[in-house]
């Protein structure tokens, strides 16, 4: 096989998100992926191992792990804990899929610290900074 015949992991996800059963965790891990990206470009940009950061968050190594990992959404409690040690700022907007966002700021909406995820019963959009 030619590595040319490999398929991209956009292609693979892509074919993965056909599947109703992986698009719902998918769509329920949203703004785990996005918190957990912020997090580890924090940690690369700033030279630090899990363990440095865990101790600087008061967390421990592995569940500094958990959270880099993006599978579980993290508290509103975790959210203000990184705000706060990390210097960063999180806003999440909820909202019906057929409204178009309303809280989140243009600047945000426009900038590159926005994530956003559909989901089937709506929008979520995440930005940090």
């Amino acid at each position: 096989m030619k590595l040319t015949d490999l398929k991209t992991s956009e292609q693979a996800l892509a074919e993965d998100l056909h599947d109703p059963a992986f698009r719902r965790e998918w769509d329920r891990t949203a703004v785990a992926r996005a918190v957990a990206l912020k997090v580890l470009a924090y940690r690369t940009e700033h030279g630090l191992s899990q363990r440095a950061l865990a101790k600087k968050l008061g967390m421990t190594q592995p569940q500094l792990a958990r959270l880099e990992a993006g599978e579980h959404n993290p508290t509103i409690d975790t959210l203000a804990r990184l705000a706060q040690t990390l210097d960063v700022e999180f806003a999440l907007d909820v909202h019906p899929r057929q409204r178009t966002p309303r809280l989140l700021s243009g600047r945000a909406r426009r900038g590159n610290a926005i994530a956003s995820y559909q989901t089937d019963t709506g929008t979520i959009l995440l930005a940090a900074d």
